[in-house]
């Protein structure tokens, strides 16, 4: 750690700083927390046009929109010939030395006006975004007096969104979300690419999709380095290559049959990815290139079997690791790789070249964490990468993000971490909104900057000038405190929303044991399951009883008592979306099971089944509607692209509601003809529908 930096961390806000005055504690909101902060005596009130002085023109203007919109005060720049990187305004100077780390800043609030330092560029922006935090709580009618010293634990803090597996994000989100994460300051973005680029001399790949295009990530290239953040890319060179893998050209260099990963032994895989490279990372300004490579399940067990019975499954991986490097660096790019794979193999962590950044993931919230201590002692330079579980989910798992990215972040920094990347996974569609994701967002950028554990729910709401937000946030997190409804990579809520109506899991599966806990491992006799698509061990699926379905409605309840208090009507609309679909999978479930119910134990009548008609119509017409405003809503943010895949969860889900519904009127028609209704369910049909995957 710099030695510098060092000295600043540990030393955040402190009573003792504040001279023990409520009154003076003006600035506790700033996300992330600065270091340091002193209090000084008096105020600075500015009167009249503020004048900015500033080497750097851009920075400038950042400072001249924060005094617009926060304090509506009239501004102008003026450009200081020395190109320190000092920004000014009013009389304050200030002058602190060479002893500011990079990204780091010293922010003076005087009486006399506001000096700030940065110990680069970037520091001078940091600081610049501070200010802009300050103006927003404070109107900028009265700044308390106070020097704040400020610099980030980690060098590389970032997100890492799936455009792959669920949306393509809109250029115009995408240029949202860096402003906000610029905020927060977040100084990374990787878009995870399997097939949803629009490769020039590929179009098979993306067929049918809607992809990112060239033109779109030049453009936001320059946008991310506007705002100091770096567009690092981000394409997947050898598993999860199925949409590659299963196009007419290209399935002969798949491994297996599995159609997932690129083959070692076919020579024209390296041709293929010298080309994809060739096209697709001259766009890109950052000379970082994360291969991905996770997940390689039959890598040695098809095609290059002879090769790992010569090689080892290890160093056959690490060939082609080694490959990928010697093709990015065509490009002028160094790598980046996921740890999974290699910490299988931890003897040969060593022989891998320093210059390759190994990606540690995992995303269960434990205790404490392994792995980052295993890459430390290896002396190879690595991330760690939590996730926001916000995937396989309708909202997401956050309590359980949130010890996982604090926990995992400080385990990173014990052992030497270069940064920290936040996974924002869109497994099997999608169906989260983007709104909920920014408190995990917001807790990554916190931890990573600080090195410290706090607690942000006040600053999140203020910084998204939604002061429900938080409140709204941990209120429907806490539905995953049922203990059925949890689980470490999927929610048992979004199965119970698309489950088969009366042979689903949500019915019939096992009940809930006592013990059972959620963000904890299994209790003693329940096993994890393995789906038949699955290389992971799920927890298995329990039935959701009314006690759980009734205290699932009740969370539902006060979070739409909270929904008015959210001003942004976007923001509104996902919310609604989510409340409205956990009260309608537990009305689904609940009616589903009465109907299992009244035939098993053989008491349904004429007149109840025409009740159940009645009531599946309406269920049909909440599915429908729910599906209109989906898409309705994710083309506010994303491209038509992957949305195939949650319609047709809908649509299956619809069409089993349906089918249900004139299976009753069957048994119905049968009883008034003095037949005995099917009360053992044996001509009832599944046709092998169970639920959405979610492995």
């Amino acid at each position: 750690m710099d030695r510098v930096l060092s000295e600043y961390v540990g030393q955040s806000i402190s009573l003792e700083m504040i001279q023990h005055s409520e009154e003076l504690m003006t600035y506790r909101n700033l996300l992330p927390q600065p270091q340091i902060i002193q209090y000084r005596e008096g105020t600075c009130s500015l009167k009249g046009p503020v004048v900015i002085r500033c080497a750097y023109q851009n920075i400038a203007k950042f400072a001249a929109v924060a005094f617009v919109q926060h304090a509506g005060r009239e501004t102008g720049t003026e450009v200081r010939t020395d190109r320190s990187f000092v920004l000014t305004v009013g009389k304050a100077e200030l002058t602190a030395g060479d002893s500011i780390p990079k990204q780091g800043y010293v922010l003076s609030i005087q009486s006399e006006g506001i000096a700030l330092q940065g110990g680069d560029e970037q520091g001078l922006f940091y600081g610049v975004m501070t200010l802009e935090q300050i103006l927003a709580e404070t109107g900028g009618v009265e700044l308390r007096c106070a020097e704040i010293t400020d610099a980030p634990v980690l060098e590389h803090r970032g997100v890492m969104l799936d455009l792959s597996r669920g949306r393509v994000y809109t250029l115009e989100f995408l240029k949202d979300l860096v402003v906000k994460l610029a905020q927060m300051k977040m100084n990374v973005l990787q878009l995870y690419i399997e097939h949803t680029f629009a490769f020039p001399s590929f179009p098979e790949f993306w067929k049918g999709s809607d992809p990112i295009t060239p033109d779109e990530i030049r453009e936001l290239d320059q946008w991310c380095s506007a705002h100091f953040v770096e567009l690092q890319p981000n394409l997947q060179s050898f598993g999860h290559c199925r949409r590659i893998l299963t196009t007419k050209r290209f399935r002969h260099l798949s491994e297996s049959t599995l159609y997932w990963t690129l083959s070692p032994a076919e020579s024209e895989t390296y041709s293929l990815i010298d080309t994809m490279y060739g096209e697709f990372l001259p766009l890109f300004s950052s000379n970082r290139l994360n291969v991905c490579s996770d997940e390689t399940y039959d890598i040695g067990n098809g095609k290059s079997a002879a090769l790992a019975a010569e090689l080892g499954k290890g160093r056959l991986y690490l060939s082609h690791i080694l490959r990928l490097r010697s093709a990015a660096a065509v490009h002028g790019k160094k790598i980046m790789v996921f740890g999974d794979v290699i910490l299988k193999y931890p003897e040969l962590i060593s022989e891998l070249p320093d210059d390759i950044i190994f990606i540690d993931w995992i995303y269960d919230p434990k205790d404490s964490y392994e792995t980052p201590k295993m890459f430390g002692e290896a002396g190879k330079p690595f991330w760690v990468c939590p996730g926001t579980g916000s995937w396989n989910s309708l909202f997401p798992r956050q309590e359980g993000a949130l010890k996982n990215i604090a926990e995992f972040t400080m385990e990173g920094i014990k052992n030497g971490a270069q940064g920290m990347l936040l996974a924002d996974w869109g497994d099997h569609g999608c169906y989260s909104m983007p709104v909920t994701v920014l408190f995990s967002y917001a807790a990554a950028a916190s931890v990573s900057w600080t090195g410290k554990k706090n607690i942000i729910d006040e600053q999140v709401s203020r910084m998204l000038q939604e002061p429900s937000y938080a409140s709204l946030q941990k209120l429907l997190a806490s539905i995953y405190r049922i203990p059925p409804l949890w689980s470490k990579n999927r929610s048992q809520c979004v199965i119970a929303l698309f489950d088969e109506p009366l042979t689903g899991k949500s019915i019939t599966g096992c009940e809930v044991p006592d013990d059972l806990m959620p963000y904890q491992e299994l209790p003693d006799g329940i096993v994890g399951v393995l789906d038949p698509e699955s290389h992971h061990l799920m927890r298995p699926l329990f039935q959701l009883s009314e006690a759980v379905l009734s205290e699932i409605g009740e969370k539902a309840r006060e979070a739409r008592n909270i929904l008015p208090d959210i001003s942004h009507a976007p923001w509104r609309d996902q919310y609604r979306w989510i409340i409205d679909a956990f009260d309608l999978l537990a009305e689904k479930v609940r009616f589903c099971r009465s109907v299992r119910n009244g035939f098993t134990s053989a008491s349904v009548s004429e007149d109840l089944m025409l009740d159940w008609e009645n009531t599946l119509r309406g269920i049909i017409g909440s599915y429908t509607d729910l599906q209109i405003r989906y898409i309705s809503i994710w083309h506010s943010f994303a491209k038509t692209s992957e949305i195939q895949i949650v319609n047709s969860y809908f649509a299956h889900i619809i069409e089993r509601m349906d089918y249900l519904s004139r299976w009753i009127a069957s048994q119905r028609n049968a009883m008034e003809q003095r037949i005995e209704p099917d009360y053992a369910l044996a001509s009832y049909e599944t046709v092998g529908y169970r639920s959405l995957p979610t492995y």
